[in-house]
């Protein structure tokens, strides 16, 4: 039988619940099928979908939170379709009030994915790399994480409280991720993209790594990174031993595709044709069958073949 016609009995979201228990999961950011796909073939256990990814390969746009909850469940479902390692989601504030986001729990469980992560911005809400976030208050907070909890049929559907409260200071991040977890939350995000004022990426990177052993130990529960790499001379190791449970690389996969698509079209609009720029930059998926090949052709085939013996 072949892969698509034999897919993993065990749910995605207990499969990702099980690597959770085995260690820190590092998961490749994705923003769509081919990404994922990509991932799941350079050995990858899970993958992050990214929001930011969505915004800009779905829409051309900024991540301003412009997405609705059905183009995010739709795009999601055709992800979760074309691998079979689990997927957890960016559900940025969960699409509204707590209605909203007692539905986006479950049309998002409907789409096969594992596990979401939701924010305390309001709507809409704005990417951690801008200026002027803002956050709501904690117990609307609080409200949302709640009734993210309460909407899961699925029990092994793992529910991330992202907190922005960076934005207002260190002790804050810690407080309503101790207050998310105790709200039912299973995971915390904790962005810090600031740290009481100072810009994280303004830190040594000595000093960016004593922060997030720090920000981890004083959070009692599991902490899910915010997205950036290691700092600088680390690696995932090193923030395995910090104590995260979960770590990804949000938007390398994207930057990566977006310079090699800008350089190809810069090289062909120069040239009149794509040949220096394979020749400078050789890779097996210049080779269309190759690629068609990673997205499973011969189970495709085997299935068309299968019908046809039917017959």
């Amino acid at each position: 039988m072949n892969q698509l016609e034999s897919r993993p009995a065990e749910r995605a979201t207990t499969r990702l619940r099980g690597l959770l228990r085995e260690g820190m999961v590092v998961a490749a950011g994705c923003y769509d099928p081919l990404s994922a796909r990509l991932a799941e073939l350079s050995g990858f256990p899970a993958v992050h979908l990214t929001g930011l990814g969505m915004e800009v390969t779905q829409l051309g746009a900024p991540d301003l939170g412009l997405l609705t909850l059905s183009e995010v469940a739709s795009h999601a479902a055709r992800i979760t379709s074309a691998i079979d390692i689990p997927v957890l989601a960016d559900a940025d504030t969960g699409f509204g009030g707590v209605l909203n986001v007692h539905r986006t729990v479950r049309e998002l469980e409907r789409a096969g994915i594992a596990g979401i992560h939701i924010e305390d911005q309001p709507l809409p809400k704005r990417c951690p790399v801008l200026d002027a976030r803002t956050i709501v208050t904690r117990e609307q907070a609080v409200e949302r994480v709640a009734a993210a909890c309460a909407a899961r049929t699925d029990p092994d559907f793992v529910i991330v409280a992202r907190t922005d409260a960076d934005t207002v200071s260190l002790a804050e991040v810690i407080e309503r991720c101790n207050v998310y977890l105790e709200a039912g939350a299973d995971m915390v995000m904790p962005m810090l993209m600031n740290v009481d004022g100072v810009p994280y990426d303004s830190l040594p990177p000595d000093e960016q790594m004593a922060l997030h052993r720090r920000v981890v130990k004083a959070i009692d529960g599991p902490v899910m990174g915010m997205g950036n790499p290691p700092p600088e001379g680390y690696t995932v190791d090193d923030m395995a031993a910090a104590g995260y449970a979960f770590f990804m690389f949000t938007a390398t996969a994207l930057g990566a595709a977006a310079n090699a698509i800008s350089e190809a079209f810069a090289a062909i609009k120069q040239d009149g044709t794509d040949g220096r720029f394979i020749v400078a930059r050789p890779g097996r998926y210049h080779n269309v069958r190759t690629l068609m090949e990673a997205v499973r052709l011969e189970d495709y085939f085997a299935i068309e073949n299968g019908l046809k013996g039917q017959q």
